[in-house]
């Protein structure tokens, strides 16, 4: 299904009912990806599978920021008059989810943050990226050089602005495994008054959402709170 958000076309399915949710995808990553969390929630809850803006059957051509982004989220709840859902957004999408909670406060009744960054060049840049920046050429240079310049030069999430979160929070991160490095977690999570931080030690980035059953215990419980 599609929708025009923000002059934006977006791409989303919903699947499930009960108690809504909505999905937000990692940079550069389609809703498939996130059908593994939500084929673990639908029995129970609405959820919202969103491809984010320059994501996946979502519209490409179009400014790209968290900033922008966080407001195609809340122009989606409104328009599909979506009651106050719990929002989980991994790695990219869980920066987008963070502006949401902070720019937005009162849209969302609940946040989870899966290996999300709020601060810019935390992520130490993977060997293959330094790689394929030298290639002349490659199919999704282009789409990859964007979001490298979103994770490295975006707006850096400040201690103050993240005491604007006022919903529960959950913060998951892997070990050190994941790309997002711990300290960055736990700056997100000490900051936000009523959070919990959640380690998965031998998990890398985001991985724990495919099989993870200490992850999904968690988070289910998180929800049903």
């Amino acid at each position: 299904m599609y929708i025009e958000v923000n002059n934006i076309k977006i791409h989303y399915e919903v699947v499930g009912d009960g108690k809504p949710i909505i999905l937000l995808n990692p940079n550069s990553v389609n809703t498939g990806l996130m059908k593994f969390i939500a084929n673990r929630l639908k029995d129970k809850y609405k959820v919202y599978l969103f491809d984010r803006r320059c994501c996946g059957k979502s519209e490409k051509n179009c400014n790209l920021t968290y900033e922008e982004s966080a407001k195609d989220v809340v122009e989606f709840i409104k328009k599909l008059n979506i009651n106050k859902p719990y929002l989980l957004g991994c790695s990219g999408g869980g920066t987008v989810a963070l502006n949401v909670a902070i720019q937005y406060p009162t849209s969302i009744s609940k946040l989870i943050v899966c290996s999300g960054v709020a601060r810019n060049n935390v992520i130490e840049k993977p060997n293959y990226a330094k790689i394929m920046e030298k290639i002349p050429y490659y199919p999704g240079k282009k789409n990859n050089e964007m979001f490298g310049k979103l994770n490295y030069e975006s707006h850096s999430i400040t201690e103050k602005e993240l005491e604007n979160v006022v919903v529960p929070t959950l913060v998951f991160n892997g070990g050190i495994k994941d790309l997002v490095p711990k300290d960055e977690a736990k700056y997100i999570s000490s900051n936000i008054k009523n959070s919990e931080l959640f380690i998965l030690e031998n998990a890398g980035h985001c991985n724990y959402i495919f099989n993870n059953t200490v992850f999904y215990k968690k988070l289910l419980n998180f929800l049903e709170i």
